[in-house]
């Protein structure tokens, strides 16, 4: 017999692991307890299997037990299917999002407690159009999205994360859901971890189902309708809207006397859109406020940016009736920008998938899939305006600013009667008036994707040698045509306005048909006096064109080598090897129009230009996977199994005249213990990496709209987001002039305004891959005495190091600068001419392109509890999953305190981390054709992450009850019918959650807006 241990000396993963458990040896750093672990793997595995092993040759041999197959997520390797994995896995049947309704896979996996918010159809402001799965909170970029172990494509040309509209929710069989490291078995982007939906084989038959949502909000809140009331803003009351039909058909047949099956699915969504104005909490765009026109510390603070006019004489405000005023501030001079934001975007998507597979003889296989989706919905977000703090110039002698109410205009631009008369043109002025005689910004998005993959799998020499060789082939194309925004050269245009001989007000330059644009003047009931001709000339579209291509082949062999007497001594159970190849290319090319391309941004709504990106990512991988069973059927070890992976890459990247080259290596080990049939223990330690994608080393720069945390309040009881803002700055002229605030300028400046101010991003061709250290162990037991009772714990350790960023967040840089005076990050910040640090001029803000800078870690344990029992006739089961948070914190730059985000949420965190989740699920079966489902869903309570605020220091913790039923009133049919949110619970309110995944004053991917009603059908001819 061969000695198994020297084959695993032999391989390379064995020599890598040498290097990790050997301090001395040259290695990259891994932490102490990945250090600890991957030893004790390695030496407690051997020993204890020879120990264990050798003690038991005299025991007599025992019946070997049966055991159920196991579909395993996390390895490629299926020569001895009966031994347990190490990998922790929460697996999900199809069969419970059909039964919940979900139309949506976002809706399906989001309920997990492992799952945090991505992509959805509750993003409107920076909505990419797609959905995205974020595992671990580590953002969806680092989460690897399966179909049948098959790597997805681009989501589009603005993010790499997969776009989950792929996955035909009525052909998902289960969903596997690892998280943690598995570059070694997967390839790049598996940090997070990997979701793999596993899709239905063999359906026979012809199915067509439909299925009706609508949404239903009570609108109860008396505090939030006391802030609606206090700003004189309506009130909606109860009623529903957002409804969703969706129709499918799906057609299986087998041939050939079984030895094929192909089946074809097709389906049509329709969803209508629902209005911040629709729910009470989001109908105020809220800001912390304690004036005559707010409601227990709240008010409709909005946006600034609402006919605010400033120059060399200060900042004023324009009275519904014409008349000037200072400018103050609060609920009376801003704008609530909130009603006319999408809370659900309305879609309309198209989906087809064909899926096949064959039997060429009795040792080939041949398999297809084709996707095809199409996809379209509308973002639509409140007017444009003529933003930008000093962004504009206007002459003195324009007639509009003649002679009005209130604060002279001349007094505000700085025009005295020598510069009216000479007609002087004064730059750097305010003149910020939304456009709502034209109405909301809308951005159509449209995707469309179709992948398709082909391959062989088959056996050789009696069945030991297994093989797979397949390509796949994908494209993505995507497009955003914006609309009812101002070009930024016409809006200026628009401005420089004189009299004609006749006396009439026409544009100094009326090339291209200038018309002037009056937001100076109202009329004497307060209508505006812009026309419809100045709008059609200031108003512009964009148009972005951007596609995405990705080319996969590849192939793997596997063995078990028991035929060949390979094993160890102490097992019946050959040893598994695995060997594989795989070169995938991913392409990436977007093309914006002209006006989008304009340096500073073309457009005043958008914040900064929108850049050509044209680029590709080859890479070339070799990996291997092994398998040693130590022990079977011993005592004190029903099983002994360490395995292991490995995985080398090679990158090659071209764009925007630019390459670059890199290498990768990815690596695991994990050991199963079952000293007893009832509990088995299970560990494992991975290096997994992400390489940086195509849009992150090539893009072009571009303008971002951080958000900025509350400072805390003045001396005049204000609020303010820069501390060094107001006529009463918080910071000391001394710090302040650290971040780039001149004696002048100190004491005048205007705050960033609904805390949202600008970044300048960008991508980086030198970027260097990601690396990430994941450790799991933990336990399932499974007692005899307990039928069907299975119970699951597993604890979680992922670092990942070189995390790329988008630079330094713009709250940290403010932060430091004001702290340190520290260069690195000062010279990060650019405030405008006015001082302000306000979005709206281009130039203004954070430095924030793509860098290798940030480190994140989380650790947790996660908990999964299943019982089946019958009374009676009837059936119930029960399903329960949880995570216990007790780290996720973000250092954003070597050296920095870390931001602690467990258990908190904020601007710096970005979104809500609970320290505990959970989804715990009850099914009743009975003998009346009816199943009925109950889920509770539980949010814990989570803390403001900024320590000086004091009024929203908290969101509550929430529960969500979900009920659905089914009932087949005949054999072929049935009918389903659920609620989700049974009982109208209410969001959590936090007044600074902004993009991304703000809105509405809450987070709408992570928390029910509404109640959801669903009914839906499915009939078998």
């Amino acid at each position: 017999m061969i000695n198994a241990l020297r084959l695993l000396q032999l391989l390379p993963l064995g020599r890598q692991l040498n290097s990790l458990v050997n301090p001395n040896a040259p290695q990259r750093r891994v932490s102490l307890l990945g250090q600890r672990l991957v030893g004790s793997l390695l030496s407690a595995g051997l020993v204890l299997g020879s120990l264990l092993g050798l003690s038991a040759v005299a025991v007599a041999e025992e019946d070997e037990a049966v055991i159920e197959e196991v579909v395993v997520t996390g390895s490629r390797l299926t020569t001895n299917p009966n031994l347990a994995s190490a990998v922790p896995v929460l697996t999900v049947t199809g069969d419970e999002g059909v039964m919940r309704g979900n139309i949506r896979i976002e809706d399906f996996v989001n309920v997990l407690p492992q799952v945090f918010a991505g992509q959805a159809s509750e993003v409107s402001n920076a909505a990419t159009g797609t959905a995205s799965l974020n595992l671990r909170g580590l953002e969806a970029r680092r989460t690897l999205v399966l179909i049948d172990g098959k790597r997805l494509p681009y989501g589009s040309s603005q993010t790499s994360a997969t776009n989950l509209d792929l996955v035909p929710m009525q052909l998902v069989q289960q969903v596997d859901i690892l998280t943690g490291g598995a570059s070694a078995v997967y390839g790049s982007d598996a940090v997070g971890g990997v979701a793999n939906f596993i899709l239905q084989k063999d359906f026979e038959g012809v199915q067509i189902g439909g299925q009706f949502a609508s949404n239903y909000a009570e609108n109860d809140s008396s505090r939030a309708q006391g802030i609606l009331r206090a700003a004189s803003q309506p009130v909606p009351g109860s009623g529903t809207d957002g409804e969703e039909t969706q129709f499918f058909a799906k057609l299986g047949v087998n041939f050939d006397d079984g030895r094929g099956n192909a089946t074809l699915f097709f389906s049509y969504e329709d969803r209508d859109s629902i209005l911040q104005a629709d729910r009470d909490f989001s109908g105020c765009a809220l800001g912390q406020d304690d004036g005559p026109n707010s409601f227990a510390g709240l008010g409709c603070v909005g946006s600034a940016n609402f006919r605010l006019f400033g120059g060399p004489g200060g900042f004023a405000f324009q009275e519904e009736n014409g008349n000037i005023i200072d400018f103050a501030g609060g609920p009376t001079q801003t704008f609530n920008f909130g009603p006319t934001n999408f809370f659900q975007r309305p879609a309309e998507r198209y989906h087809f998938y064909a899926k096949s597979h064959y039997d060429l003889n009795d040792n080939v296989e041949a398999f297809f899939d084709f996707t095809f989706i199409n996809n379209v919905s509308d973002a639509q977000i409140a007017p444009s305006a003529s933003f930008g703090i000093g962004a504009y110039s206007i002459n003195c002698n324009n007639p509009f600013i003649q002679g009005n109410s209130g604060v002279s205009f001349a007094t505000i631009f700085g025009c005295d009667a020598a510069a009216i008369a000479a007609g002087t043109v004064v730059d750097g002025i305010t003149a910020s008036h939304r456009n709502v005689e034209g109405g909301s910004r809308n951005s159509r998005l449209e995707n469309s994707t179709w992948r398709g993959v082909g391959g062989l799998r088959g056996s050789f020499a009696d069945e030991v040698w297994q093989w797979e060789t397949f390509i796949q082939k994908s494209e993505t194309r995507d497009q955003s045509i914006s609309t009812n925004d101002f070009v930024v050269a016409n809006l200026q245009q628009a401005l420089l306005v004189t009299t004609d001989a006749n006396g009439n007000a026409v544009c100094t330059d009326t090339t291209g048909g200038c018309v002037p644009y009056n937001i100076f003047q109202r009329g004497s009931n307060g209508e505006t006096r812009v026309t419809q001709a100045a709008l059609d000339f200031i108003q512009g579209i964009g148009l972005v064109n951007g596609s995405t291509a990705q080319l996969v082949f590849g192939g793997n062999i596997q063995a078990d080598l028991d035929a060949y007497d390979i094993s160890m001594p102490w097992t019946d159970a050959g040893v598994g090897v695995l060997f594989g190849f795989e070169y995938r290319e991913d392409q990436l090319d977007a093309i914006p129009d002209q006006i989008s391309q304009v340096p500073g941004g073309g457009f005043t709504g958008v914040g900064g230009a929108t850049l050509p990106v044209s680029g590709a990512v080859e890479v070339t991988e070799f990996y291997t996977e092994f398998e040693v069973p130590i022990l079977t059927e011993r005592t004190y070890a029903k099983e002994l199994t360490l395995r292991g992976q490995y995985r080398i890459s090679d990158y090659d990247a071209a764009g925007n005249n630019t390459s670059n080259s890199f290498d990768t290596d990815a690596y695991g080990v994990s050991l199963a213990w079952a000293p007893i049939d009832d509990l088995r223990f299970r560990a494992q330690y991975q290096r997994a990496v992400r390489a940086p994608n195509v849009i992150e080393l090539y893009e072009g720069q571009n303008t971002d709209l951080p958000n900025l945390t509350a400072a805390g309040t003045n001396t005049n009881n204000v609020q303010l987001f820069d501390p060094c803002a107001s006529n009463a700055p918080i910071e000391s002229l001394a710090n302040c002039q650290r971040t780039g605030v001149t004696a002048a300028q100190y004491g005048t400046i205007l705050d960033v305004i609904s805390g949202q101010t600008q970044s300048l991003t960008g991508g980086n061709t030198n970027l260097n891959p990601e690396e990430a250290d994941t450790v799991t162990f933990g336990f399932v037991y499974t007692p005899a005495f307990v039928e069907d009772l299975t119970i699951s714990v597993d604890y979680f350790d992922i670092v990942v190091e070189d995390a790329i960023e988008d630079g330094i967040p713009a709250q940290t840089t403010l932060n430091q600068c004001l702290a340190t005076g520290s260069a690195v990050f000062c010279d990060l910040i650019t405030r405008a001419t006015s001082g302000t640090l306000a979005a709206g001029t281009s130039g203004v803000g954070f430095q924030q392109t793509n860098i290798n800078i940030g480190e994140l870690e989380t650790q947790g344990i996660d908990l999964q509890v299943g019982y089946a029992f019958e009374i009676g006739v009837h059936g119930i089961s029960l399903d329960y999953a949880a995570t216990f948070l007790d780290t996720y914190n973000k250092v954003p730059f070597p050296g920095a305190d870390p931001i602690v985000c467990a258990g908190k949420f904020g601007n710096s965190c970005e979104r809500p981390f609970p320290e505990y989740r959970h989804r715990a699920k009850v099914t009743w079966t009975n003998p009346w054709a009816v199943d009925v489902v109950g889920t509770w869903r539980f949010f814990d309570e989570t803390g403001i992450d900024n320590t000086t605020e004091q009024l929203e220091t908290k969101l509550d913790s929430v529960n969500y009850f979900d009920v659905a039923a089914s009932y087949s009133p005949i054999e072929d049919l049935t009918l389903r019918a659920s609620v989700l949110n049974l009982f109208n619970e209410t969001p959590p309110i936090f007044s600074s959650a902004g993009p991304h995944l703000g809105n509405g004053n809450t987070y709408p991917t992570v928390y029910d807006i509404s109640t959801t009603m669903i009914v839906s059908f499915e009939y078998n001819l």
